[in-house]
């Protein structure tokens, strides 16, 4: 890991989810791995632990990349029109606020105009100490639909958003670093490169990988399906994304020799903190990222549930695998899984502790028909039982939302604030709603017992 110029975490959406004693915690064992580099998402948690963050990572010498949502927060700091959000193919907008999956209409001068307004209001109030802004916009799923952006790839339409953001920083604060990154939809260059040749970096996020092959192999077959979802609608070039992934890496690291790092994007979020056990595939990832001549690696890591990572991060920072693993791993490729816990025939208890074991099995009821209001019950009660081990506001959010949107459950006479809180597309949108003088934790807790207390079996 000593020879990457990056090497490092990003907590994504879930630092708002820390104790602030974990956020302590996972700054300075960044310092035992080596690790430099911690992109935090200014839109989920920065406002409220921003001196905590200043002060761990100067001690630290970890060097703040600081995430900025664009469109959620430029468009926010305007006074926005959902007319400037991305429409489906009737026009209506996808959103009708500012939020995390809010994409903008490319096809809409006065959404481009907005968006650039926006960046320079937000770069400007950010403080003198942080030198690089990162923008990126939500997973991709939401691009826009009217009758001209459909005409337009998604990396097309991508593209002039990024175009002014540059142009907004350089006005006004022409000393930050840059970034944006390659993401869903928006992994093929745009016709005109010219505006990325003034990024620093760009990150190249690997959402959609199969973790248990490397990447560049052919063998995720099982994962072919998503590649609707990594590429524009007829740009596929390969079959399986990892093999995908690493033609269009190629194609990026050979135009930008050294500014191209990873974000490694398939660690917890979605899985319920259940761990990929892939350690000796990330290591050779490790090797072709150095023949390509990346900048380096960032993983997504939570310290809510981060104990079930800590093993594989110690191995990664030693280059090297610690302990047999082999078996294990090999099981994995064989068992033809998605992601690990989506099988309920796994033999999850030879290979796990009894914690583990027991949410894998929650992991695979929830992929194989849904969790019912029973199991629902006793996972909220498992995970806030261990805390300090486990995501409990993620798990008890997400496993009662998809409960709900896919028929399996129902929750009666919810209070305002519960329904909110499951209406939500995202945790985080909710999250960042809540009053400063207000512990989120807290607040996202007793909502989960109270949809624990009132859920039914649909």
């Amino acid at each position: 890991m000593n020879a990457f110029q990056v090497r490092g975490f990003n907590p994504c959406e879930s630092l708002l989810r820390h104790k602030p004693e974990q956020l302590r915690a996972f700054i300075r064992r960044m310092k035992t791995y080596h690790f430099n580099t911690l992109i935090i998402h200014s839109d989920y948690g920065w406002r409220r632990y921003q001196d905590l963050i200043t002060e761990e990572c100067l001690n630290a010498g970890v060097e703040i990349t600081l995430m900025v949502f664009g469109p959620r927060t430029f468009y926010s700091l305007t006074d926005w029109k959902s007319s400037w959000f991305a429409k489906d193919e009737n026009g209506k907008p996808f959103t009708e606020r500012p939020e995390c999956e809010t994409h903008p209409c490319a096809s809409n001068p006065e959404s481009l105009q907005a968006f650039q307004d926006g960046a320079e209001k937000y770069i400007a109030s950010l403080p003198g100490s942080l030198k690089r802004l990162h923008m990126r916009a939500g997973d991709g799923f939401m691009f826009c639909r009217c009758e001209k952006c459909r005409r337009i790839p998604e990396h097309e339409q991508y593209y002039p958003f990024v175009k002014v953001f540059i142009q907004a920083a350089k006005k006004v604060r022409p000393d930050l670093k840059l970034e944006t990154d390659l993401y869903i939809k928006r992994y093929f260059m745009p016709s005109d490169i010219e505006p990325y040749k003034e990024l620093d970096r760009l990150m190249f996020d690997t959402f959609y990988r199969h973790p248990f092959y490397p990447i560049g192999s052919k063998k995720d077959q099982c994962n072919r399906f998503v590649m609707q979802y990594a590429a524009p609608e007829g740009w596929a070039d390969t079959d399986t994304p990892n093999e995908f992934y690493l033609k269009r890496l190629r194609e990026w690291s050979d135009i930008f020799p050294g500014k191209v790092y990873i974000h490694e994007n398939v660690m917890c979020q979605g899985y319920w903190g259940v761990s990929q056990h892939n350690t000796g595939v990330y290591l050779e990832d490790l090797d072709l990222y150095r023949k390509l001549g990346l900048a380096g690696i960032c993983y997504e890591a939570y310290e809510p549930g981060f104990p079930a990572f800590e093993n594989t991060f110690f191995q990664l920072s030693q280059g090297k695998s610690v302990g047999d693993t082999a078996e294990f791993e090999k099981m994995l490729v064989n068992s033809n899984m998605k992601v690990f816990g989506a099988d309920p025939a796994f033999p999850y208890e030879r290979y796990l502790s009894p914690l583990y074991a027991r949410l894998a099995r929650y992991f695979a009821a929830m992929l194989n028909g849904g969790l019912n209001a029973q199991q629902y019950r006793e996972l909220v009660e498992l995970e806030w039982e261990h805390e300090d081990l486990l995501d409990p506001l993620l798990v008890g959010y997400a496993a009662a939302r998809d409960g709900m949107l896919n028929g399996k459950l129902r929750f009666d006479k919810l209070s305002a604030p519960a329904q909110d809180f499951i209406s939500r597309r995202k945790l985080w949108d909710f999250m960042e709603d809540i009053p400063l003088s207000e512990d989120p934790r807290k607040v996202c807790k007793d909502l989960i017992f109270e949809l624990a207390q009132k859920v039914y079996d649909k």
